[in-house]
C-alpha cells in the first residue's frame, strides 16, 4: 500500500525507533506561518479546497509546472474546478513531497486510502467535504490536537496586533506564541513600502518615529511587548547576512539614509541598504541576548521572480526561488561581530542554497559555546529543501559535522493545519536514516540511548533549547 504504515521504515530498528518512539511524541511548531485568528475562532473549512489549496503555494507551484492554468490555481474557477485541476496532475508528480503530503493528509486526516487522481477525484472531495462539515474535531483546534501538536509559533510583524495571542494565551488549545519578524525595518530601498511601514509602527507605539534613534526605541518598545506575550524568538528573512554595522560610529549616516527613505522618499543604495539592515540586525540580536531569545535566519531566497505575475498575483504566491548568493563569508562575518559585542544570542540558521549546505555547518560549530548544546543550529531542511533528499541531506552534515542529538528537530513553515504530516515525514525519515545504521554496524545499537536520541530530537530538545515561558509547561 502506497505510505503504508512502515514506509521510509526499511529496517527492524528504523519501525522499532518510529513506532514505539517518534510517533508518540507531541509536536512543537516553532517557524508557521498559521493564522492565529483561526486559531482564536476555531476555523471550520467549508470545503478540501480552503484547507488545502487556497493559502498552499507549494501546491501552486507544482500546478503551474504540470500545466495547469491560472484560473485553476489563484483565478475565478471554482472551489471544486481547482481541486480537480490539482487531483489530475498527481499521477505527472509521484516523489515530489507535495504528493508525499497530499496523501498523508487524505489518511491521518480523513482516514482515505484511495490514490488521488482526475478519476478518483470527486469521490474524494465528496468524502472530505461530508467529513469537515460534520465532524467537530475537523476544526482548526480540533486538527491541533489530532496531531498532537503541543506549542506553534506564528510569525509576525512588529505592528502586530497582540491582543489575539494575550487571549489565546487563557484559551484551552495549543499554546500560540508569536515570532517577532522586523523585516520591513529594513526596506530602505523601497521608500514607500518603508514610509507606509513606519507610519503603522508610529500608530502601534504610540511615539514619533523621526530618525533612526527613533526607529530604534519604537522596535525596541515592540520587542518588550511580543517578550510579554510569550514571544521568545525573531525571525529574520534575509537573501544574505548583512554586515559592516559598527555600534556607535554610524549615527549620522544611519539618519540620513532613514531621512532620505521616508521624507525624500529616495530608495537605499545596495551598500546602504546593507548597513541599515546590518544595524537593525545588531541591535535585534543584543535584545535577543539581553531577553534570552533565539534567533532564526532564513537565508538565501531570491523572490518574486516572476515579474508579471508578481505584479499580478502578489508575494507568496509561488514565485520564489533558491538565491545563488556566497552565504558562508557574509554569515561568518556577521555572527563573528555579534560574538565580539557579547550579542550573539541562541541562533538557528536555515540554508536555502545547496551549494554551501557542508560550509555553513562546518563554519557554525566556530561560534558553540558551553551555554547551551547546540547553541548555534544549522535548522531543518527548508522550503525548496524540506523533501526526502534534503532532509536526509541535512541530517547527515549534522552527524557529520556537528552532533546530531542537539538538532531542535523539524518544523512546518507552513499556512495548513494538515501541514503536520510534515512532522511525521521528518521523524520517518530520521528514524529510517538511523536504523539503517545501526544495523549496518555505524551506530551502537544501544535501545536507551537510541531512543533518548529520538526523543530529543523530534520533541525534548525543542521544548528546552527556545526557553519557554514558564507557564506554558513545555519544558
Amino acid at each position: 500500500m502506497y505510505l503504508n504504515q512502515d514506509v521510509f521504515l526499511d529496517t527492524e530498528s528504523a519501525r522499532s525507533l518510529y513506532h514505539e518512539v517518534a510517533a508518540q511524541l507531541p509536536i512543537i511548531d516553532f517557524h508557521t506561518h498559521l493564522p492565529q485568528q483561526d486559531i482564536m475562532d476555531d476555523h471550520r473549512f467549508s470545503d478540501l479546497w480552503e484547507l488545502w489549496l487556497k493559502h498552499d503555494h507549494y501546491k501552486w507551484r507544482l500546478m503551474r509546472g504540470c500545466g495547469i492554468d491560472e484560473k485553476f490555481i489563484t483565478g475565478d474557477a471554482s472551489p471544486w474546478e481547482k481541486f480537480h485541476a490539482f487531483a489530475s496532475i498527481m499521477p505527472m508528480s509521484v516523489g515530489n513531497p507535495v504528493h508525499h503530503w497530499a496523501h498523508l493528509e487524505l489518511q491521518r486526516v480523513f482516514g482515505i486510502q484511495s490514490i488521488l487522481s482526475s478519476d478518483t477525484a470527486k469521490d474524494i472531495w465528496n468524502n472530505a467535504n461530508q467529513q469537515l462539515s460534520s465532524d467537530p474535531s475537523l476544526s482548526v483546534r480540533g486538527l491541533l490536537e489530532k496531531f498532537n501538536v503541543e506549542l506553534v509559533c506564528t510569525t509576525d510583524d512588529p505592528t502586530t496586533d497582540l491582543s489575539v495571542h494575550q487571549q489565546l494565551a487563557d484559551e484551552q488549545t495549543a499554546v500560540t506564541l508569536p515570532t517577532f519578524r522586523p523585516d520591513l525595518a529594513m526596506a530602505v530601498d523601497k521608500p514607500e513600502v518603508f514610509t507606509q511601514w513606519i507610519l503603522k509602527l508610529q500608530t502601534c507605539t504610540g511615539q514619533p518615529i523621526n530618525d533612526f534613534p527613533g526607529l530604534l526605541a519604537a522596535l525596541k518598545s515592540r520587542h518588550q511587548a511580543f517578550h510579554q506575550v510569550g514571544c521568545r524568538l525573531s525571525d529574520h528573512g534575509l537573501p544574505f547576512c548583512p554586515n559592516g554595522y559598527q555600534p556607535n560610529t554610524q549615527d549620522a549616516q544611519l539618519n540620513d539614509i532613514f531621512t532620505r527613505a521616508t521624507c525624500g522618499r529616495t530608495a537605499a543604495t545596495t551598500t546602504e541598504q546593507e548597513l541599515f539592515a546590518s544595524a537593525i540586525m545588531s541591535h535585534v540580536a543584543a535584545w535577543n541576548t539581553e531577553q534570552d531569545w533565539t534567533m532564526q535566519l532564513h537565508l538565501g531566497p531570491l523572490r518574486n521572480v516572476n515579474t508579471p505575475m508578481f505584479e499580478k498575483i502578489g508575494p507568496d504566491s509561488g514565485f520564489d526561488t533558491m538565491g545563488a548568493w556566497p552565504q558562508t563569508q557574509a554569515l561568518v562575518d556577521f555572527l563573528a561581530a555579534l560574538k565580539t559585542q557579547a550579542a550573539l544570542p541562541r541562533t538557528i540558521v536555515y540554508n536555502l542554497n545547496p551549494d554551501e549546505s557542508a560550509a555553513i555547518c562546518c563554519a557554525l560549530q566556530n561560534f558553540q559555546d558551553s551555554s547551551c548544546p547546540g547553541k548555534i543550529q544549522y535548522g531543518p531542511a527548508w522550503w525548496h529543501l524540506d523533501h526526502k533528499r534534503g532532509i536526509i541531506e541535512q541530517l547527515d552534515l549534522l552527524m557529520s559535522l556537528s552532533a546530531l542529538g542537539t538538532s531542535v528537530g523539524m518544523l512546518t513553515d507552513s499556512r495548513s493545519f494538515t501541514s503536520y504530516v510534515r512532522h511525521e515525514y521528518f521523524r520517518r525519515l530520521l528514524c529510517g536514516m538511523i536504523g539503517r545504521a545501526v544495523e549496518a554496524g555505524e551506530i551502537p545499537n544501544e535501545t536507551t540511548h537510541l531512543n533518548n536520541l529520538i526523543t530529543d530530537i523530534c520533541y525534548a530538545n525543542a521544548a528546552k533549547y527556545f526557553r519557554w515561558p514558564q507557564d506554558t509547561n513545555v519544558s
